[in-house]
């Protein structure tokens, strides 16, 4: 019953969170067999949710030891089918536990059940892949040796992408790779049972690999970022590719992690070149203060009319917004401003928000909605009362955007007008990097053969 109840305010929050929950191939999803999901870990406690959300099974979890240290907590997180995993890093005296550990995976599979495992072991928020562990293949072979080979135990990789990790109404997508079948290592587990762990291992990491947006190193991600504000758009329409599409949107942002790793090993002097142009461009952008995006062609300049249409649509749902941040504002600042003053790691920012979030959304709603019932007394109003305030507070957000984007553009229009010149130079040394840009995508085509656009 506790599990049920969790689950249902679990789901509720990262449905709150985010703006869109997807899900890619999880029609591989075997039902009613023993299944390890094994998945990147970029967003500590969010990402166990979003996958037993999207692969529609009923997982259990596999978690540092050190979580359960608390008796409360431990026995809470039970209840919740979390299993320990004991880590060297953490207590290397307690190594010894993992047995049983393996034993509780054993008797999930036995039982046809399945569970998700980690295989990084770590969750630091950057989108690059660590070195993945052995446990996932160990466990599944165990069990299927402890039965005869009869289990039919499948490992499914799973990516998650998310838009951006920290940010309220952002996305994110569960991508599920191609099942591994342990009974196909069979053979090769009899011969050599190290050799068969670490076959399936590789295998599981390179189909992570392939299922997520992950780098080699924070250096290679801030050029990517870079890429992906300034070229990634441009990139799509040459390639014929639509960013609004999930699928198209990672195709074109692997490719760009894939040249970018390929230049930084044949060609580093290139990268250097592009740094110091970027370095230059970003540096002009944020003295003047203005977004790459309006000096972007393929965004189109805005007419007389749009911005006029843009101006009364703030006017007049004006007080629409207001309404919404009077009902709204407190639930919406207090997550943001604890997790910049208490959050350390990054990849905790977003389950921490979410976490403190939705605790003062069950306590701030219930007293707004008695203050409004006790002062209106009528049941009718109470009733569109409550069923405004979602919409209303989801309202404010993208009334904000709007504000953001008018604003810019009227101090981009500002800034033509008084200082052309500016402008000017710096539209030039925007198409100096596309240019560059353009260059290096040909000279990379060539050097690894792609000439179909959607191989990038």
């Amino acid at each position: 019953m506790l599990y049920y109840l969790i689950k249902f305010l679990a789901v509720t929050a990262i449905r709150t969170f985010f703006n869109k929950i997807s899900a890619e191939h999880d029609d591989t999803i075997p039902r009613g067999e023993p299944v390890i999901f094994t998945s990147n870990h970029p967003n500590t406690m969010m990402d166990p949710i979003i996958i037993e959300y999207t692969c529609r099974r009923k997982l259990y979890f596999f978690a540092k030891s050190t979580l359960f240290n608390n008796p409360i907590s431990g026995w809470f997180l039970k209840q919740m089918q979390l299993v320990p995993v004991f880590r060297k890093e953490d207590d290397p005296t307690l190594m010894h536990r993992n047995e049983e550990t393996f034993t509780k995976g054993y008797e999930i599979l036995k039982r046809r059940k399945s569970f998700l495992i980690f295989p990084e072991g770590i969750s630091t928020g950057d989108r690059i892949l660590s070195e993945v562990k052995t446990g996932a293949a160990r466990i599944g072979f165990g069990a299927e040796v402890d039965h005869n080979w009869n289990l039919g135990v499948k490992i499914i990789p799973v990516g998650l992408n998310y838009s951006k990790a920290i940010k309220f109404r952002s996305d994110v997508s569960a991508r599920f790779g191609k099942p591994i079948i342990l009974s196909e290592f069979r053979s090769l587990y009899e011969q050599d049972n190290m050799e068969a762990v670490y076959q399936v291992t590789k295998q599981i990491e390179t189909a992570l690999s392939k299922l997520t947006i992950n780098l080699k190193d924070l250096e290679t991600q801030e050029i990517v970022e870079a890429l992906e504000t300034i070229y990634k758009q441009e990139l799509a329409v040459d390639l014929g590719l639509e960013i609004k599409d999930k699928a198209d949107d990672f195709s074109v942002t692997k490719g760009l992690i894939n040249a970018v790793e390929w230049y930084f090993e044949h060609d580093p002097d290139r990268v250097e070149t592009f740094k110091e142009m970027l370095s230059k461009y970003l540096r002009f952008l944020g003295r003047l203060h203005i977004k790459d995006e309006f000096l972007d062609p393929s965004t189109g300049s805005s007419s007389f009319w749009e911005r006029f249409k843009a101006l009364s649509y703030l006017i007049i749902l004006f007080p629409v917004y207001l309404y919404g941040l009077i009902n709204n504002v407190i639930p919406y600042k207090f997550p943001r401003w604890y997790a910049s003053h208490f959050v350390k790691y990054k990849a905790e920012i977003a389950p921490w928000k979410m976490i403190i979030g939705f605790a003062v959304f069950l306590v701030y709603y219930p007293i707004e909605i008695f203050i409004f019932a006790f002062f209106t007394g009528n049941v009718f109003w109470t009733i569109l009362y409550i069923l405004s305030l979602i919409p209303s507070g989801n309202f404010v957000l993208k009334y904000l955007q709007r504000v953001r984007d008018y604003r810019q553009h009227l101090r981009f229009l500002s800034i033509f007008y008084r200082k052309r010149t500016l402008i000017y130079e710096l539209i030039k040394q925007r198409q100096e990097i596309i240019d560059f840009l353009n260059t290096c995508k040909i000279e990379y085509m060539d050097a690894v053969n792609l000439s179909p656009p959607r191989q990038l």
